[in-house]
This record gives structure tokens, sequence and C-alpha cells, in this order.
């Protein structure tokens, strides 16, 4: 057995407890030796959730990055604090395991990857969605030819539960402009696996944005995004909301057809998958999906797993499943779904270098040639409102 990786964990929010927390517990050769967090009521709930000493918790993340012993860290403070702390932990010698979305902009996300990648250090992501087994099977479907050639990949999300960050921190951080972006950057995990199931970059994004859930609010973040993205060889639609809308995927190919639903109608990650089934020349194939008791159960295990694959990936030398370029398309990918929503037209990608939305992210939408009659601008998201 290789050595027990000695890692460090920088932020202890929500994401912690049923993520995070499963797979630092249940790996035997991974052991959390630090915890760091700004609030101090955090700290003493990791404390318990990893019975840690006293003397293993810190405020200032930097004390961690000065502990040899230390490997790794993970990252789990919200994105707009991510920048400095991951350039720090790369300059102090440390792998990086990065919550998504990786940043809040594209141009910081190639300056932490050309870091790692100077450093040689790894970087990867929390794209836990990789590990789910309805994933997992749809992906081999795909990739065995049981469809034929992919043609389009519908990815319904529109019943993702709007769930509050940590209270001792900010629990409405999700919906502020800091996130980066509302539903779509909090559900990104659509996003990233539209490229793995499509096994190819995106090329296009045609976007609807808009906050009809929350219109009351005077949000400045979606909380609805229809995507429609186009690769070199198919097409993938992304609907995404904050709600109790249609969930599940559907895959169209040349000879066939993959359908998955779950478990009360509801949406990826909020439930389990009860039905995936495959179609070729009009004839059925029902899959089994191996789900544990509990939809939380299957994310802890994904978790484990996605921990398990950056163990690895560091003892072996080799790139982790979830890798930080991955992290960089799909923030662009989102970024450019706000755009198109906001100027009417396609975008596409990648985003050019003096995009201001590729500078300052979402910060930059007002810097772009906006379409008056896009809903995006009428109801005000991204700093686009009209005061009056």
């Amino acid at each position: 057995m290789a050595d027990t990786l000695c890692v460090g964990l920088i932020g202890c929010g929500n994401v912690v407890s049923y993520g995070h927390k499963p797979a630092l517990t249940t790996l035997t050769d991974v052991e959390l030796v630090a915890l760091a967090d700004i609030t101090p009521e955090r700290r003493k709930i990791g404390q318990e959730w990893f019975t840690l000493r006293d003397d293993q918790l810190y405020t200032d993340y930097k004390d961690i990055l000065a502990i040899e012993a230390i490997e790794a860290v993970a990252i789990t403070v919200p994105q707009q604090f991510r920048r400095q702390i991951v350039l720090d932990a790369l300059a102090a010698g440390k792998h990086v395991l990065s919550e998504k979305p990786i940043a809040d902009t594209p141009l910081i996300a190639a300056e932490l990857i050309k870091a790692a990648d100077d450093a040689g250090l790894l970087i990867s992501m929390v794209h836990n969605y990789h590990f789910l087994p309805e994933y997992r099977m749809i992906k081999h479907l795909i990739d065995s030819g049981t469809i034929g050639d992919m043609r389009v990949l519908n990815m319904n999300f529109l019943g993702v539960i709007d769930y509050p960050g940590a209270a001792e921190f900010k629990a409405d951080w999700r919906h502020t402009m800091g996130a980066g972006g509302g539903v779509l950057m909090d559900m990104i995990h659509a996003v990233y696996l539209v490229e793995w199931l499509a096994g190819e970059q995106a090329i296009q994004v045609n976007a609807f944005v808009d906050a009809p859930t929350y219109a009351s609010r005077k949000p400045v973040v979606e909380d609805l995004a229809l995507l429609q993205i186009a690769f070199p060889s198919s097409y993938a639609l992304i609907n995404m909301a904050w709600g109790q809308g249609v969930g599940g995927v559907d895959v169209s190919g040349s000879n066939g057809q993959i359908r998955m639903r779950y478990n009360q109608n509801q949406t990826s990650g909020f439930n389990q998958a009860i039905e995936l089934f495959s179609v070729n020349d009009w004839q059925r194939t029902d899959h089994a999906v191996p789900n544990l008791m509990t939809h939380m159960d299957n994310i802890a295990r994904s978790f484990t797993e996605l921990w398990a694959d950056f163990r690895d990936a560091i003892r072996e030398k080799r790139q982790p499943i979830a890798h930080a370029t991955a992290g960089h398309r799909a923030l662009e990918i989102a970024l450019a779904g706000y755009i198109s929503g906001t100027i009417g037209h396609t975008v596409t990608l990648p985003l050019s270098a003096d995009n201001p939305v590729y500078q300052q992210g979402i910060m930059g939408m007002k810097d772009i040639a906006v379409w008056d009659e896009s809903r995006t601008k009428q109801v005000g998201l991204f700093g686009l409102r009209d005061e009056k």
C-alpha cells in the first residue's frame, strides 16, 4: 500500500459534511491532519466531524500550507476567494483539490492551471458527478456504440434544490454577484458532464438566461438557464433551474437512444436514478444502476471515488479524471451562456482573452454589447439593472 496521503482542508462549509467528510473518514490511506476556516463555529463543527485536536485547527490557511507533512489541500471556500489560496498552495508545493467552479473568471482559471503546470503539481476539480453510477453507465453506453454516434444529449436539471450555504458564513452567497453566476454555476456539474459524455470540446453556445422564480426579490443572478451547445459532431441541451421542474437525461444517437429518470421525478444529485434504458433498432434494454441506501449515500460514494482518483493521480504522477482544464472549459461554457442570453446571439468558444467576461466574469457583463430585448437585461441580472 502506498504511504498515507496527508491533506489539509481549507474551508469547512456544508459541502464538507456530505462529500469530503465521508471520503476523508473512509479512505484509510488519506488522512486529514489540519483544518482552516475563518469562522470559529465552522472550525468547531469540523473538529467534531474529523476528531481533530485543538492544535490541528487554524484561522489562517497559510498555517496549513506551512505544514511540511501535508502533500495536498482541499479548497472548499467560495470561488471568489480561491485564487490567492490556490496560488499560495502551489507555491508551498501542495497539490490542490478545488471545489467547482475553478474560479469566477477564465483569466484566473488559466493563471491557476499555468501555475500548477509550472510547479509540476496537480489541480483536480470536485467534479464528483463523473463517479455517479448513472453517468458511468450512460458514458459506457455511448462509448460502446450502443446507440451509434451520439447526436443530441439533453440534460434536464430543472429541479435543482436551492439549498442555502453555511449560516455561519453567509447562507445566500450563491445568490450574490460574488458567486460568479446563479443556478448554472451552482450546478455546473451538468456543464462538465456534457463535454465528458460527448467526448469533444464545445465550440458554440446559444442560451436564454432569466430569473422568473425569484423575480420579486430583484435577483442579480439567474435562476433559469437554457443552453444549446454545439460540438464538432454532436449537440447538447442543458435546461437548468432552481425549482421543481423536470429532471433526467435523454441521449439520441444515429441508431438509438438512452433515457434516464430519477426517483420522485427529481433532478440529478438530489435523488437516485430508478430508470435507465437504451433503445437500439426500436428494441428496449433496461440497465441496472447500483444505487446505495439513499441519494446522499451515492453522493458520499462519488466523493470517495473522486478523492481516491486524486490520491492515485498524485502517486502515479498522472492527470486526474477531473483535471482543472475541464473546469476551465466548463466555466467558459457557462459564461458563454450568460453572454449569449445578454447579446441575443450565439457565442463561439473559446472566449477571446480580451473579452470583458473572460477577464472579469459576470462583472464584465456591463461592458459587452447588451441587447435591450434580452430577458437577462430586462430582469436586471449581472449588474444590468436599470435603476429608477
